[in-house]
């Protein structure tokens, strides 16, 4: 029986690893270990998410608790706390979960050790070499043995970049899988009604505290487009992620309030966040994070980014680049508000090919044959 270690590093990661870890253990030809690197006093595994796929009571499952150092300095903590555990569980394989400090760390170890290290989500470029994500990207991809990709954007960058193409699968994306099953939970749940809100009468915003609008004067811009927005609908914004302490920093905490139409709802579990998702008339972000789950859902998402690492998502599905200019923003809301007077904007989306729910069942298939 093949043992493998599977890594996570952050939320985004953990529902890469969940269902791949379940269909491991569903398989029964190999041992798989489920490792999770996080800062001291975050949570990377929800009890909904562990329970969802059987976590905790599958197998075998490792914590690593971080110090708040700098990422350098949990970096080589990553890297020593490892190192003991691949020197102990003696893994025939390590598989990294997306593109994060952890799975970088891992790749590193797992060669530096003689271990064949294993891609998961693989090939994604934003070509945005300010992003520490992408340089992480670049290297774990350089590294590792096998490369499992999502979109076929991710089978064009790692051939160009001189993999073989054997050692590239096209396996689907995992993010779906997670997606499929907590929707499962998500559809019992009136989550939408609970906090007041019919379906499809709200927009939702998902910032990040630590991206562009971490800043006063970008959180100051976003102010006033949440003013303008909240003319034409409700709007929601979550704050699962730690926004409430950002806005607090600044002081702006009651020009948030002040505003009649926006609440700033949560904390929010996954099943949640997915729920008030599916029930939205839009996404708003300058995060990656949902643009998937988006997609799938039929919900148009504009991105407050310069590019995006998940190209197909664009091409065919309901994510729009929509950058940091403020009156571009607005106009860019106005017309998903309003699809009658922009009907050659309004294109229905498609599901990008195997994203289906099945992604971990293919990887463990593929598995089975070059192990």
């Amino acid at each position: 029986m093949k043992k493998l270690l599977l890594v996570a590093g952050s939320k985004h990661s953990a529902l890469l690893l969940a269902p791949l870890y379940e269909a491991l253990i569903k398989n029964r030809a190999f041992k798989p270990v489920a490792l999770f690197v996080a800062p001291e006093g975050t949570e990377l595994i929800s009890d909904e998410l562990a329970e969802c796929f059987s976590l905790k009571e599958a197998g075998s499952f490792i914590d690593i608790s971080l110090s708040q150092g700098s990422p350098v300095a949990q970096l080589a903590e990553v890297m020593t706390s490892i190192e003991k555990i691949i020197v102990t569980e003696k893994p025939d394989l390590v598989m990294v979960c997306g593109s994060d400090n952890a799975a970088l760390g891992a790749s590193l170890t797992a060669v530096k050790l003689g271990v064949p290290a294993a891609a998961v989500d693989a090939g994604l470029r934003s070509y945005e070499r300010s992003d520490p994500e992408e340089i992480n990207r670049i290297a774990i991809d350089a590294m590792a043995e096998f490369h499992f990709v999502s979109e076929h954007s991710g089978e064009y960058n790692l051939i160009n970049e001189g993999v073989a193409d054997e050692k590239v699968f096209y396996s689907g994306n995992l993010l779906i899988d997670s997606l499929v099953k907590l929707m499962e939970q998500a559809n019992k749940l009136p989550v939408s009604r609970a906090h007041g809100f019919r379906p499809k009468t709200y927009m939702l915003v998902l910032l990040n505290p630590d991206g562009y609008f971490s800043g006063k004067e970008p959180l100051e811009m976003m102010l006033r487009i949440l003013r303008d927005i909240s003319r034409k609908t409700t709007v929601l914004i979550s704050q699962c992620n730690g926004l409430d302490r950002l806005i607090k920093r600044f002081g702006l905490d009651a020009s948030f309030s002040d505003i009649e139409n926006v609440r700033i709802i949560g904390p929010l579990t996954q099943v949640g966040l997915l729920m008030l998702l599916r029930d939205s008339v839009m996404l708003l972000t300058d995060t990656e994070e949902l643009q998937s789950e988006a997609t799938v859902m039929n919900v148009p998402c504009l991105t407050m980014m310069e590019s995006a690492s998940r190209p197909v998502t664009i091409e065919i599905g309901t994510n729009v680049l929509v950058g940091y200019n403020e009156e571009d923003i607005k106009s860019r809301v106005y017309d998903v508000l309003h699809p009658g007077k922009h009907k050659h904007l309004s294109t229905r989306s498609k599901i990008p090919e195997k994203w289906d729910g099945a992604a971990a069942g293919r990887i463990v298939s593929v598995l089975d044959r070059i192990l």
